[in-house]
C-alpha cells in the first residue's frame, strides 16, 4: 500500500465528514491508500459519522478507544498502518481534490523520507490569510536542512506535523512516536526526531492542505500553565536529549538537537513572562535545575534563540526583565 492517512477524532462531529470526503475525492485508486480514524473516546457523534461513511468507502478504517489523547490516537493508527508513507490530518481540516497522485509520484520516484506539502490557512470567513511558499526550495535536502528551511519569520505553525508525508520505515527504525505525556510541543518533538535522521526531504509548492483558524488558542488556556504542562515541557526536553544520545549523530544532528532543546526550554519561559506569571516562571526553572537542565547549550541555536539563551544562562531574573523589552523594540521597529 502506498499511503496511510491518520486522523485523531475528538468532538469533531461538525467537521469530520467534510475532512474524510476530501480525502476520498482523489485521483489514485482506493486500494492504494487507507484512511485510519481513531475515535479517542469522543462523547459526540464523530464515531457514528465515520461508521456511516464506511458503508460508502472501502478504504476507511475506524479505531474506537478510550480517551488517551491526540498523541496516542495517532500512535495507535500508525501502529496498524500498512502504507509506505504516513500522512497525518486533523479532522477539522480538509485537502484539495485530485492532489494525491502528484505528490505520491514524486515521493516514490525520489524515494523521499519526508515531504513538506502545501499548507494554506483561512480565517473564519473563508479568507486565505497565509500559505506556504517553497519556490526557493526545489532541491532535495537532508532532514536537518529541511527542518530549518521550512521555518523562519512569518511562518505559520512551523511545528505542525499534519499535511506532511513521513516514510513509515523511518518511524519504525528509530522508534519515533508522538509523546504521550507532553500536552504541548508533541508535534514539535515528533518532527525534531524525524528530521534529525531523515536523509531525503523535499518541498511541494502547490496548494494542498486547507486549515481554518478558529477562536481559542491552546497556549492561552489554563492547561498551558498547569503542573501537567510544566512536567510535559521537562519530559520533552529529556526525551529529545535522550534521542540525540541514541542516534549515531553527525555534527549537524547534534546542533539540531541543541536547537530544539533550547527552543523547548525558552518557549514556556517566554510564555510565562508574557502572562506575567513569575511564580510559574521560577517554578519551571527550579524543575529544570532538579533535572540538571537549567543551562542551555547555545551552539546550534538559530534565529533569536542563541541571544535569549545567553541572557537566560547569565541570569534568569535578567531574562525575565529583558524579554518584554526586546519584544517591544521589535514591534517598534516594525
Amino acid at each position: 500500500m502506498r499511503l496511510s492517512i491518520i486522523i485523531p477524532a475528538y468532538k469533531v462531529e461538525g467537521f469530520i465528514e467534510k475532512c474524510i470526503r476530501s480525502l476520498e475525492a482523489q485521483n489514485i485508486p482506493k486500494i492504494d491508500y487507507e484512511i485510519i480514524v481513531t475515535n479517542d473516546g469522543s462523547p459526540d457523534k464523530s464515531s457514528e459519522i465515520v461508521r456511516k461513511l464506511q458503508a460508502e468507502f472501502s478504504n476507511l478504517i475506524l479505531i474506537d478507544q478510550e480517551n488517551q489523547g491526540v498523541s496516542m490516537a495517532r500512535n495507535n493508527a500508525i501502529a496498524m498502518a500498512k502504507g509506505k508513507y504516513i500522512l497525518p490530518i486533523d479532522p477539522d481540516d480538509y485537502v484539495l481534490p485530485n492532489t494525491f497522485h502528484r505528490f505520491l509520484e514524486r515521493a516514490e520516484q525520489e524515494d523521499l523520507d519526508g515531504f513538506y506539502l502545501g499548507f494554506e490557512v483561512f480565517d473564519v470567513n473563508g479568507k486565505s490569510t497565509w500559505h506556504t511558499n517553497y519556490n526557493h526550495l526545489q532541491q532535495t535536502v537532508d532532514g536537518v536542512e529541511g527542518y530549518f528551511a521550512s521555518r523562519g519569520p512569518g511562518v505559520v505553525d512551523p511545528d505542525r506535523s499534519v499535511g506532511m508525508l513521513f516514510k513509515k520505515s523511518i518511524l519504525d527504525q528509530f522508534e519515533i512516536h508522538y509523546p504521550k505525556d507532553v500536552p504541548y510541543l508533541e508535534d514539535g518533538l515528533f518532527l525534531a526526531k524525524f528530521f534529525a535522521v531523515a536523509q531525503k526531504v523535499a518541498f511541494d509548492n502547490q496548494r494542498f492542505y486547507q486549515r481554518t483558524t478558529r477562536p481559542g488558542s491552546a497556549t492561552n488556556s489554563a492547561l498551558f500553565y498547569s503542573e501537567k504542562a510544566i512536567q510535559g515541557f521537562i519530559h520533552a526536553i529529556e526525551d529529545i536529549k535522550s534521542f540525540g544520545n541514541k542516534i549515531e549523530s553527525r555534527q549537524s544532528q547534534k546542533l539540531l538537537i541543541n536547537h530544539v532543546v533550547g527552543k523547548f526550554t525558552l518557549l514556556p519561559l517566554t510564555s510565562f513572562i508574557g502572562q506575567k506569571n513569575i511564580k510559574n516562571y521560577f517554578k519551571f526553572i527550579q524543575k529544570l535545575k532538579e533535572k540538571h537542565l537549567n543551562k542551555i547549550t547555545t551552539e546550534g541555536l538559530r534565529l533569536d534563540y542563541a541571544k535569549m539563551a545567553s541572557i537566560y544562562n547569565s541570569s534568569a531574573l535578567l531574562f525575565y526583565i529583558y524579554y518584554p523589552i526586546s519584544c517591544k523594540l521589535k514591534n517598534y521597529k516594525k
